[in-house]
């Protein structure tokens, strides 16, 4: 029997809930259209903040909610320029492009100084209210175009300035809005002694305070504006527009972490923040995303955390030494060659670590020496070519495991170059490299379901991946007589269904919607040879 209710309109007993919330109850859809307009519309949420002393405040599911489905969806509270961004316009937020001859520098604003797209954003609603005041304590910016050095992609170190600028010219223009942003988290105290933090105290203060004239701002308030901002924003790029700022969502800002999430958040292109559920998110469940690379170990994700949102992870992967069956941090014993050395204590990132079969015993200082090491013989290898990360993976197979982080990371990487490479195109690979694809992909999405499931982007990429793959497998076996033409269809199908998965887990992307659409229509096609 249908549970009853009182139209939250009339009164009367009725049972069409909102399709959002599912926490009020309609008589009809006329009752439903007239109490969204009355004020429904801003109440709707399938969440509710709630507070513990791990988390502090956090959002919490009050309804069962689908696995991919968009939950949250919030439009920008303030944005601007990253700390360091290369040179960018202040009224649109585009990246500015050499200028065209005969121009030999950025358009300048007329007031400011400030490098900006032209004329037009001069009038921005961004950009007026810090120009006026900039232009009022007669200072100028002084960024250029210089055709002698690589201009692209070099960062300006000056826009550190303009977001806390921002926030601070709220507290007069919209005090309620400055208060909303005065309740989010800064963790000051932990990021004052940082190197960041101590430059900021020179360049930040002195703009702030000396150059835009707010005196009556005391240091520690400045800061706290700046650790704000650090904490919370997230990174925004929009690759349609040339946009890379940072921007702070209030109501996202509370989603809390966890090295395993539930939930993922892209943007719209209004900016708009968009989270979905990775998993079903069950009634009263916590609502978490990551903040870190699910293919990183557990000493190497915690002090990622520590350094850059100040906090200490013990989530359930964190907590494990095991790290969920797959060992990801543990390194194979020299000793006894079987056994794999772990921590005595994962949440205390200098325990001794252990292996499980013999007494041999290893400093964590050693573990964090041996994993920086890696990263940077890693990050020196050759990143167009295929050969030389397997080189690495052979060159490390007696002392790290198939699950090692290293081993996860150079294997995702394999998975890209496979297929995209010079001299590795799918269509360039022996049938050996292909089959490695295959198998690669195959064995990262098993990886993938434990620490990063669901409709995760990990996953998605892995799949498109194992697609082309199977198809291009599919077609040269048929090709050498290995394969029926039944064979061949059966194939095909099974990658329109990997393929059909990964459009569902990517249509909210923006920047894959072209590769989306031209996959599917060439796997539609392959599917209707004769």
């Amino acid at each position: 029997m249908t549970n009853q209710g009182k139209c939250a309109v009339c009164g009367v007993a009725a049972s069409q809930k909102c399709g959002g919330c599912r926490n009020v109850v309609y008589c009809g859809k006329e009752h439903q259209i007239i109490h969204w307009k009355k004020g429904h519309k801003g109440e709707c949420k399938c969440y509710e903040v709630a507070t513990n002393d791990t988390l502090g405040r956090h959002l919490r599911a009050t309804r069962d909610i689908k696995k991919g489905e968009i939950f949250l969806r919030e439009k920008p509270f303030i944005y601007g320029p990253k700390v360091a961004s290369a040179p960018t316009c202040l009224g649109c937020h585009r990246t500015l492009q050499a200028p065209e001859p005969p121009q030999t520098n950025f358009y300048k604003c007329t007031r400011c100084s400030w490098p900006l797209c032209g004329p037009q954003c001069e009038r921005s609603t961004h950009h007026i209210d810090e120009c006026e005041l900039m232009t009022a304590r007669k200072f100028n910016a002084k960024i250029d175009y210089n055709p002698n050095k690589e201009q692209t992609g070099k960062k300006e170190s000056a826009y550190c300035v303009i977001l806390p600028l921002r926030c601070i010219l709220l507290k007069n223009k919209n005090p309620e809005a400055f208060a909303r942003f005065s309740q989010l988290e800064d963790h000051l105290n932990e990021r004052k002694d940082t190197p960041l933090y101590k430059i900021l105290g020179a360049n930040l203060l002195t703009f702030i305070k000396t150059v835009m004239g707010f005196s009556e701002w005391s240091d520690e308030d400045v800061l706290r504006v700046a650790a704000r901002l650090d904490t919370n924003a997230f990174e925004v790029r929009q690759v349609a527009t040339g946009q890379k700022l940072r921007a702070i969502y209030p109501n996202a800002a509370m989603i809390s972490h966890d090295c395993v999430s539930n939930a993922r958040h892209t943007f719209d292109a209004q900016m708009h923040i968009l989270f979905i559920a990775k998993q079903k998110i069950a009634k009263g469940e916590i609502i978490a995303t990551s903040y870190t690379q699910p293919l990183k170990c557990t000493l190497m994700r915690r002090q990622h955390l520590l350094q850059t949102k100040c906090f200490e992870c013990t989530c359930k992967r964190c907590s494990d030494p095991e790290e969920l069956s797959t060992f990801a941090g543990a390194i194979l014993c020299s000793k006894c060659k079987i056994g794999k050395i772990i921590s005595t204590n994962p949440l205390d990132n200098a325990a001794l670590w252990k292996c499980q079969l013999c007494p041999h015993e290893i400093p964590a200082k050693q573990i964090n020496w041996g994993n920086g090491a890696m990263v940077k013989e890693i990050e020196s290898l050759n990143k167009k070519s295929p050969r030389v990360f397997e080189e690495f993976l052979h060159r490390y197979r007696d002392t790290l495991h198939e699950k090692n982080t290293h081993v996860l990371q150079v294997k995702y990487a394999l998975t890209q170059l496979y297929g995209n490479a010079p001299g590795f195109q799918m269509h360039e690979m022996n049938d050996a490299a292909v089959k490695r694809k295959v198998e690669l992909c195959q064995e990262l999405l098993d990886i993938a379901d434990i620490l990063d499931g669901g409709f995760s982007i990990f996953r998605g990429n892995l799949l498109l991946d194992l697609q082309e793959a199977l198809v291009v497998q599919a077609k040269r076996e048929f090709e050498q007589g290995l394969l029926t033409k039944t064979n061949v269809q059966e194939k095909l199908a099974e990658a329109m269904e990997l393929l059909k998965e990964a459009v569902e887990i990517m249509k909210l992307e923006p920047d894959m919607q072209e590769v989306l659409k031209e996959r599917t229509q060439q796997l539609a096609n392959e599917l209707e040879m004769d």
